[in-house]
């Protein structure tokens, strides 16, 4: 009985190991080849800034340029009128070249709404609110400093530039 019992599970892991190997899927290997996919190599060396590509940037931070207000100023030219229902959701941001994810909900925090920077950069991932003045959408960071200011010349689309003048891009 008790030899029953052990040799049971002794067969049950030795079988399939000499069934494996004596079958025919190991013993042909020319049928068999991998094709190769022509990936490359990551270059060996050190890494210059004269080989990474451009972030870009602001010339001018806040487009206080293309905002200032006059008389002869003419709102939509610098973007629509936004409402809260146009910023909510989750937007496609590229932030001076970088690529992350930013969600705006509708979540009141303060006097704007909630927002959730997604592997952001580091200025921009301090991002915990969102608030929209005339055409501006403005964000903030926890103790309420302005981190970027943008405008949207389409409503799919924001475009404008952080504080320290990275090139800010959201689309959905």
């Amino acid at each position: 009985m008790i030899f029953q019992k052990i040799s049971l599970p002794i067969f049950a892991t030795v079988a399939p190991m000499v069934v494996g190997c004596s079958s025919s899927y190991f013993s042909d290997n020319s049928v068999r080849t991998v094709s190769s996919v022509g990936i490359q190599t990551a270059p060996l060396g050190r890494v210059l800034q004269s080989n990474l590509p451009s972030l870009e940037s602001c010339s001018d931070p806040l487009n206080v340029s293309e905002h200032t207000h006059n008389s002869d100023y003419d709102i939509a030219s610098a973007g629509i009128e936004l409402t809260p229902a146009d910023v909510a959701g989750v937007w496609k941001a590229s932030i001076g070249g970088m690529k992350c994810w930013i969600a705006t909900p509708q979540t009141r925090f303060g006097e704007g709404y909630r927002a959730r920077p997604l592997h952001c950069p580091a200025g921009f991932s301090q991002i915990i609110s969102w608030m929209i003045r005339g055409t501006d959408l403005m964000f903030f960071d926890n103790v309420g400093n302005t981190v970027a200011t943008l405008y949207s010349p389409e409503s799919v689309r924001f475009e404008g530039c952080t504080t320290t003048g990275t090139h800010v891009v959201l689309t959905r």
